[in-house]
């Protein structure tokens, strides 16, 4: 499985880059693949999850996965179906260890991560030290209230799939045309990323309040909503054919 495309992962390798753009997001270590281990980012979610995001933020960070993942589907799959289960694993099996830190035969990176037998990998992910933390730091009862949260936020995210009030007749590129010259005209606010509108959480949030014609995920009205990307350039083609227009806001 490829992880990385269920959570949201900074564009940029961690080579190239100072800090993170948004304090949710993870690293990006694709430097250091195809050797690096392949639940390499599931480990670091989970970390992240569990021992630096404070309860208090925790529907904030799970949020934020949502919006800037490539998959939000498979996010919601693996937060059911492997995240709960191994912070449940974790908090069953919390145990003192005093295994040495590394690996076989090692060869240290930076970053602390190692090579060990053809295989990348970080001790300060792995599952053993999180066993370990957390007896040691007695987090059994704070974990347990994170599982609490995620559950409903999941339950949370079936719910606004079940219920789509709207029921929009036309396609995907019809109403992806007309939201984005509602935005350009100063109708509606789009929350942006870098200075450009957040294409994929738009298409997300479109997705989410309307039923929509032959729409069967958001990335079917997000290629439609980036000025960047051919399909929305013969969508709005089609418009302009008809001379579709929206007065600016300030005019109305």
């Amino acid at each position: 499985m490829n992880y990385k495309d269920a959570f949201a992962i900074e564009e940029k390798s961690c080579l190239n880059q100072n800090e993170n753009d948004y304090k949710f997001n993870l690293k990006n270590y694709n430097h250091f693949e195809p050797r690096l281990i392949d639940d390499f980012y599931f480990k670091y979610f989970i970390r992240t999850l569990l021992f630096e995001t404070k309860t208090i933020e925790l529907r904030a960070f799970l949020q934020h996965h949502y919006d800037f993942c490539n998959n939000p589907e498979l996010y919601y799959s693996v937060l059911e179906f492997e995240v709960i289960p191994k912070i449940e694993e974790i908090i069953d099996n919390a145990c003192f260890s005093l295994e040495e830190r590394g690996y076989y035969n090692e060869e240290l990176l930076e970053d602390g991560f190692s090579i060990s037998e053809g295989v990348i990998q970080n001790y300060d992910f792995d599952f053993s030290l999180m066993f370990h933390q957390t007896l040691l730091f007695r987090k059994q009862n704070e974990f347990k209230l994170k599982i609490k949260i995620i559950n409903e936020f999941i339950l949370d995210y079936k719910g606004k799939n079940e219920k789509r009030p709207l029921k929009w007749v036309a396609g995907p590129s019809q109403l992806a045309i007309i939201i984005q010259e509602l935005i350009l005209q100063g109708y509606l606010d789009a929350d942006t990323r870098n200075g450009e509108v957040n294409y994929r959480k738009l298409a997300r949030e479109l997705y989410e309040v309307f039923d929509i014609k032959e729409c069967e995920s958001p990335s079917s009205i997000e290629i439609y909503l980036s000025p960047g990307n051919k399909r929305y350039k013969g969508a709005k083609d089609k418009f302009d054919n008809v001379n579709f227009f929206i007065p600016p806001a300030n005019l109305t």
